[in-house]
């Protein structure tokens, strides 16, 4: 995601968001997950393919330890990472102003209705025919050259 030439979250962003998560109380990944989109307003849903890498890079530093729970991973920040995420706290509050500034206002509009869409087409319920499919690349064709024709004003 970009705001204004910057992504809003930049390569190694997301161990503070997770450490961040993890201040507050063990969980495990799915967990983890949630807390960060639910801090964002639901706009960042970290993937899987993000969060366990990443819990597990934190474990090898010793800033989380993890254990099984019901077959689950619980992971829990350490006296380490809790030092590490202090230490860094002007990093942490910079990539939440950064996000903030991304998601307020008439973007936070577009985003949503922009999630709302991508729900539609890639969870939606059952196959889609040949008919269904063609139309509806009709609609976002058409809606594509109206959003160009109001960004061109």
């Amino acid at each position: 995601m970009w705001f204004k030439g910057r992504r809003t979250m930049e390569r190694g962003d997301f161990k503070y968001l997770l450490l961040d998560a993890l201040k507050d109380k063990p969980m495990h990944g799915y967990e983890t997950m949630k807390v960060v989109n639910d801090k964002y307003g639901g706009f960042y849903m970290p993937s899987p393919g993000v969060v366990y890498p990443t819990l597990q890079m934190l474990e090898d530093v010793g800033y989380v330890t993890s254990r099984t729970e019901n077959g689950k991973k619980i992971y829990t920040i350490t006296d380490e990472g809790t030092g590490f995420l202090k230490e860094k706290k002007p990093v942490l509050e910079e990539i939440i102003q950064r996000r903030q500034k991304f998601f307020k206002g008439p973007r936070a509009d577009l985003i949503r209705e922009g999630r709302r869409l991508a729900r539609l087409l890639f969870h939606s319920h059952g196959e889609l025919t040949d008919s269904q499919a063609k139309e509806i690349s009709t609609v976002i064709a058409d809606a594509a050259r109206k959003i160009e024709a109001v960004l061109s004003k």
